[in-house]
């Protein structure tokens, strides 16, 4: 932010930094949302773990998109975004101390979520297209670590992972009793050839796995605020006890326009993907043929992490790039640890 009001930053910039869809809600949601806010539904705290005909929608989701049949009583809880999603789970499965293991690059917001909960990230790095070495994986576990967190569709990458790769994590997890966390925020976001596979098809018991979803990317409401996780029955206590110190209840309201947004399903995120998919293809045809950098064309999410070949540093390549260019972009410095250059 501090360089956007530099005086040498041009007023008008492309803004190639935060995710955030080009698209609002949907006007059913919208709708929704304003009728509640002069009703109980609307002004008052819901259940902390969420409105019970929204849970009950989002199983009913999660058994027609994702394939597993959950209980909306004791296994889905909606969040003020997934982002408090994940902390809530950290902070049920974890102690101070304890490790968690991330694949890099990394989305930064869940390192500093495990870092708040005085835990350590152990940081495991990726191949050359951001895929993950289960090998790797497996030689870093050991008795203080809780669990192992994935991202798929990828934040920062874009990358999408195989389902072999997935299974294969998840018995590791199963088998060293870990957590497998598993953010799905963009499971709607695929391109090409590419198939999102939620954790929760290859763990249909629900027995380990805590699977993150989120209405900001798909329906178009990042403000609104307003996320689920779905999680084994025996943590819910603890879960509850999470979401009641941090936020009681997301928010109300809102709640009420996320009910109207899942009944469209997932048709409403897909008429977008068309337009999606065709500034995708300029920025792939443009930035592919850089002899300066090295891209891997991932195929999921918003985004591409891209390798530049230079010794310089990436905080003054992309002050540059906002100065000189009007061009804002994330530094993937403090995003790649372990990851290869």
């Amino acid at each position: 932010m501090k360089l956007i009001a530099d005086s040498n930053v041009p007023s008008d910039v492309v803004d190639l930094g935060q995710g955030v869809p080009f698209y609002g809600p949907p006007k059913e949601a919208i709708l929704a949302a304003t009728r509640a806010l002069d009703k109980e539904s609307g002004f008052k705290y819901s259940p902390d773990a969420g409105i019970g005909s929204l849970r009950e929608a989002i199983a009913r989701k999660l058994a027609s998109e994702n394939g597993v049949e959950a209980d909306p009583g004791k296994s889905i809880m909606v969040t003020a975004g997934a982002n408090q999603a994940f902390v809530n789970a950290i902070l049920c499965i974890t102690r101070p101390g304890d490790y968690v293991l991330v694949l890099s690059p990394y989305y930064f917001n869940h390192v500093m979520a495990i870092e708040l909960a005085g835990c350590k990230p152990i940081v495991v790095d990726t191949d050359r297209n951001y895929q993950p070495l289960v090998e790797r994986i497996g030689e870093r576990i050991t008795k203080r670590v809780k669990a192992i967190v994935l991202v798929s569709p990828n934040n920062p990458t874009g990358a999408v992972y195989a389902k072999d790769a997935i299974k294969e994590i998840g018995t590791l997890c199963a088998e060293n009793d870990l957590c497998f966390i598993t953010d799905e925020t963009y499971e709607h976001f695929v391109y090409d050839d590419a198939q999102h596979v939620s954790a929760l098809e290859l763990d249909k018991g629900i027995e380990h796995t805590i699977s993150l979803f989120s209405f900001s990317k798909s329906y178009g409401m990042p403000g609104y605020r307003v996320g689920y996780a779905v999680f084994p029955k025996h943590i819910y206590n603890e879960m509850l006890k999470v979401q009641d110190t941090l936020t009681i209840c997301a928010p109300s309201p809102l709640q009420v326009a996320a009910e109207a947004a899942i009944k469209l399903g997932a048709a409403y995120p897909r008429q977008f993907i068309p337009r999606i998919e065709k500034v995708r293809k300029i920025f792939i045809e443009r930035l592919s043929g850089l002899e300066s950098a090295e891209m891997p064309v991932t195929k999921g999410s918003f985004y591409f992490l891209l390798r530049l070949k230079t010794k310089k540093n990436d905080w003054d390549i992309a002050k540059k790039l906002i100065e000189k260019h009007g061009v804002i972009t994330i530094p993937g410095g403090f995003l790649a640890q372990g990851s290869p250059r």
